[in-house]
């Protein structure tokens, strides 16, 4: 990795060897830094050949809780999935209203794929994955290596997030709560707080995701000219966030705090604030790298949230 430091400096971060020890391991420290540590200008990567074959299966559940344990039971049976994808019947009616897929309405389907370069080894995980989808009463299962099949089988998911302010008239589909990351084994039980806490507080919920990586992503879907829907939407996130943490998970798996998702990062973590203060004042003292971000992001939600929204 090439890295452009506050004083213009460029410095050349990590190695072309697979593993190394070398004195601090600063590459990773720029991972997650979101631009206030310095600008990545060239990065090189490690890359693996395509597999040979690829089967993706989809399974049907009517409650949302054995969607979750199947997930679970899934990665702890040593399975390697290389794809396991969560929808919920919020999305399932999105996409459904938005692409005619007639994907039937349960309360949730997941998708579960292997990949490899040895074709038994792939049946064998396959096969393995729906066993544990049946067990939690799993039904109407489809698998395919088909190109078209597995393109058909995965549209609905791959459209989710585009599809979501379809759901209902009169509601849009918001970025205010959207990557948390949980331990595995609590994933069933995170799906079902997220639809008890938005029924709580009067709004609407998509729950999806990248379960195989404890992945969680949510929407909110409110009706944006109510006022009182942004001060339900406020108490979801923090409820949300809390939730969270409290199982050790985490506020973002994949998009970063940035702004919006300052405030619940920083009253979780403000253990590790003032070391990330500490580090940001040594490689840029004048703050000029992507200041106000992170740790010194507005912990005031509606000031965090209103570049992207008008909330007040």
């Amino acid at each position: 990795m090439k890295v452009v430091l506050a004083n213009g400096k460029l410095v050349n971060l990590g190695s072309n060897t697979r593993v190394h020890s070398s004195g601090y391991q600063l590459e990773r420290l720029i991972v997650g830094s979101e631009g206030t540590l310095g600008i990545v200008v060239e990065a090189t990567m490690r890359i693996v050949p395509l597999p040979k074959y690829r089967c993706l299966g989809v399974a049907n559940f009517d409650k949302l809780e054995d969607a979750g344990n199947t997930i679970s039971d899934i990665i702890s049976s040593g399975a390697q999935p290389s794809m396991l994808e969560l929808m919920d019947k919020i999305g399932i009616i999105a996409v459904n209203k938005s692409m005619d897929l007639n994907l039937p309405e349960v309360a949730a389907i997941i998708m579960f794929e292997s990949d490899g370069n040895v074709k038994q080894a792939v049946d064998y995980e396959i096969e393995k994955m729906k066993k544990i989808c049946e067990s939690h009463g799993g039904t109407g299962i489809e698998m395919s290596y088909d190109v078209a099949e597995r393109t058909r089988l995965f549209s609905g998911r791959k459209k989710l997030f585009a599809s979501l302010s379809k759901y209902k008239e009169g509601i849009i589909c918001t970025d205010l709560a959207d990557d948390m990351g949980v331990p595995n084994s609590k994933i069933a039980i995170t799906a079902q707080k997220i639809h008890e806490i938005a029924e709580r507080n009067n709004v609407i919920m998509a729950v999806y995701g990248h379960c195989g990586s404890g992945v969680i992503h949510t929407k909110i879907m409110l009706d944006p000219k109510k006022k009182s829907q942004w001060k339900d939407a406020e108490r979801v996130i923090e409820e949300l966030y809390d939730y969270v943490h409290s199982i050790g998970g985490v506020t973002s798996a994949e998009h970063g705090i940035g702004l919006s998702k300052a405030p619940p990062w920083k009253k979780a973590r403000g253990d590790i604030v003032p070391v990330m203060r500490s580090i940001k004042k040594a490689l840029d003292p004048n703050n000029i790298l992507n200041p106000h971000k992170l740790m010194d992001a507005p912990d005031d939600w509606v000031r965090a949230t209103n570049l992207r929204y008008n909330v007040r």
